[in-house]
């Protein structure tokens, strides 16, 4: 077997490879300042360069990026919860990179980022361009935390994210809870993400994403939207206003769940674009598919487009149950 030390004398005599030298293998040019998080075992008030002095939060973490240094955030798994975040974390640096130590379940995956106090609104807002989040979980469990994340940057990046918003009853009950809010957010892209959690019931007029004003070129591919639903009312995504988006917004291939319990009403419907007056258009491609959902507009609006299916009575994209013998 061929082995790196027996050709290169430093690695044999205990040099080691940093992080800083594998940029490529991560997709980046260039590797900044690595500074690590620990939920369980980091303080603040040490210097984030090493496990063994690891920040706690990511508030702290965030705070010592240098914007467009490339610099590399790493999450380790956490218990209950996660980090335990006190504030609005203002995102408002460039080309950071944020990524979770943790096994790439998708579903509260326990790379976890939490916030743990009430009245926090939103929790996270992300006004920096070129970021990148993968394989974390981003949540709250409380009364008054109505929005999870609002984004007014353009051009990030995120992977195998849960957005794990709307996590307590009386958020349920609130129209202005979200797990993602966009205003004025262009050209981000979302991959494989989970959207919602179905273990909180939902029980009025909220929805899962918003788009509010000018919020273009978002692409989602293969993401997941889920809710636990005791009432028609909830959507997953809403348009706000008669220019929510100018040009487009993408969801390809992605999946539409609302858990209903003892397979009770469903929810009206997946989308409402009903105010999107100016030309916009939501462009659905591939198999997305909904389930619990009795519609995919509250109104037609004919700013909805599917990918073309062969149309029989009216079942386009819709989660059929069929017997079995």
């Amino acid at each position: 077997m061929l082995r790196a030390r027996d050709y290169n004398p430093a690695v044999k005599h205990g040099a080691r490879w940093l992080p800083s030298d594998l940029a490529g293998i991560i997709g980046q040019p260039h590797v900044g300042e690595i500074y690590y998080l620990d939920a369980n075992s980091g303080s603040d008030s040490s210097g984030g360069k090493s496990w063994e002095d690891a920040f706690k939060t990511l508030a702290a973490a965030e705070d010592v990026c240098t914007t467009n240094n490339y610099d590399v955030i790493i999450v380790a798994p956490a218990g209950t919860g996660g980090t335990a975040e006190t504030a609005t974390i203002t995102w408002d640096k460039n080309h950071i990179t944020v990524i979770g130590g943790a096994a790439p379940t998708g579903i509260s995956q326990r790379a976890r980022v939490g916030w743990g106090t009430d009245a926090v609104d939103p929790c996270i807002n992300i006004t920096g361009h070129g970021n990148r989040f993968i394989n974390l979980q981003l949540n709250t469990y409380q009364a008054s935390n109505d929005v999870l994340v609002a984004m007014t940057g353009n051009r990030n990046y995120f992977e195998n994210v849960h957005f794990a918003g709307i996590g307590h009853a009386t958020a349920g009950d609130d129209a202005t809870a979200r797990c993602l809010a966009l205003t004025g957010a262009e050209e981000n892209r979302f991959v494989g993400c989970n959207f919602g959690l179905d273990t909180v019931a939902r029980s009025t007029t909220n929805s899962t994403i918003e788009f509010l004003s000018a919020s273009s070129r978002n692409v989602f591919e293969g993401c997941r939207f889920i809710m636990h639903a005791d009432n028609v009312g909830p959507n997953h995504i809403l348009f706000t206003g008669s220019s929510a988006i100018d040009r487009w917004v993408q969801f390809d291939n992605c999946v539409f769940y609302s858990f209903w319990t003892n397979d009770a009403d469903k929810i009206t419907h997946v989308i409402d674009m009903a105010a999107q007056t100016t030309t916009g258009h939501c462009l659905m491609t591939g198999h997305n598919t909904m389930i619990g959902a009795d519609d995919w507009e509250a109104a037609d609006s004919g700013n909805v487009y599917f990918q073309g299916y062969t149309n029989t009575s009216n079942v386009v994209g819709i989660g059929i149950n069929p017997a079995v013998s």
